[in-house]
């Protein structure tokens, strides 16, 4: 983290300004935490529509994941810093938002009792 942060510098970003970075791998740790125990609760849950939404939210965060992890592992020196910048931020509140929305959805689906699971 600190060399890429050290290679946004060398492109004309400030130290304050190369920081989102840390940011991004905190949103891409705890969206990856947060996809480890969805996996779990999918794996029991009984196949029926309630499951096939969860599953297709699941999905959503992943593939946003996955965009910030490749996003994160390129070369800072690839593309303009200020454009990579634009889009790891816009992509860390895309999965912040669809984080919400699985999580979310796993409370309603509680409180609505509308979970069922495999034995």
């Amino acid at each position: 983290m600190e060399k890429k942060i050290e290679d946004l510098q060398q492109c004309s970003m400030t130290w304050n300004e190369a920081q989102f970075l840390r940011h991004s791998v905190d949103i891409l740790s705890k969206s990856r935490r947060t996809m480890m125990y969805t996996y779990v609760f999918a794996f029991y849950l009984k196949r029926n529509n309630h499951a096939e939404i969860f599953e297709t939210n699941q999905r959503e965060l992943e593939m946003a994941t996955e965009q910030l992890s490749g996003y994160l592992e390129q070369d800072m020196d690839e593309e303009d810093p200020r454009t990579l910048k634009q889009k790891i931020q816009d992509e860390c509140r895309y999965i912040e938002h669809r984080r919400q929305v699985l999580m979310n959805h796993c409370s309603e689906g509680n409180e609505q009792e509308i979970w069922e699971f495999t034995e």
